[in-house]
């Protein structure tokens, strides 16, 4: 199973969302068939898979499998853990594009709280959990707040990544586009 995951990763990591799909669906039947639905131990594989349906734009698909990976997230490590947080993000930004923005939002802002109160708010994942926020609420139309969201997550990511970093760059770009 771990060694399905791993070809999965490197599928991902080579551009074949199709086989790392494939890779991630057959890691997670059978770790279901080892212990079952409802088993914390199938948290990754349901995230993997997941988030690999979100990237092919199956956001439908990946909905079921995300929300899944946070609750079962939740029973394993409690409510305040940022792997949590993680699962929320990916799962926000599933709603996003599935036009559910109250429901994303409100998975962006428990998914920042939980980063603030378990790193703080100068570290890199809680200027994802930032971004992602920001991004959204400049769809929905609160500009302002967006923008206040991007520069400070900006900030941090110049500051904690360096401002060539990949996340820098994004960050810095949308920043001049809303301006």
């Amino acid at each position: 199973m771990a060694d399905l995951t791993r070809m999965g990763i490197i599928a991902l990591q080579h551009g074949d969302l199709e086989g790392a799909r494939a890779l991630f669906q057959h890691a997670l039947e059978q770790r279901v068939a080892t212990y079952g639905k409802d088993s914390p131990a199938i948290t990754t594989e349901l995230a993997n898979l997941g988030n690999v349906l979100a990237e092919l734009h199956d956001e439908a698909a990946a909905r079921p499998l995300l929300e899944h990976a946070v609750r079962l997230r939740v029973q394993q490590l409690g409510p305040e853990h940022p792997s949590v947080a993680t699962e929320l993000g990916n799962l926000g930004l599933v709603l996003q594009a599935l036009g559910e923005l109250e429901a994303a939002q409100a998975a962006f802002v428990r998914a920042l709280d939980i980063q603030v109160a378990a790193r703080g708010g100068d570290h890199p994942e809680t200027a994802v959990a930032m971004a992602n926020l920001a991004y959204l609420l400049r769809e929905a139309g609160a500009t302002e707040q967006a923008q206040e969201l991007l520069q400070r997550a900006s900030y941090v990511f110049n500051r904690r990544l360096g401002p060539e970093h990949t996340a820098s760059k994004v960050t810095r770009q949308k920043l001049q586009e809303s301006a």
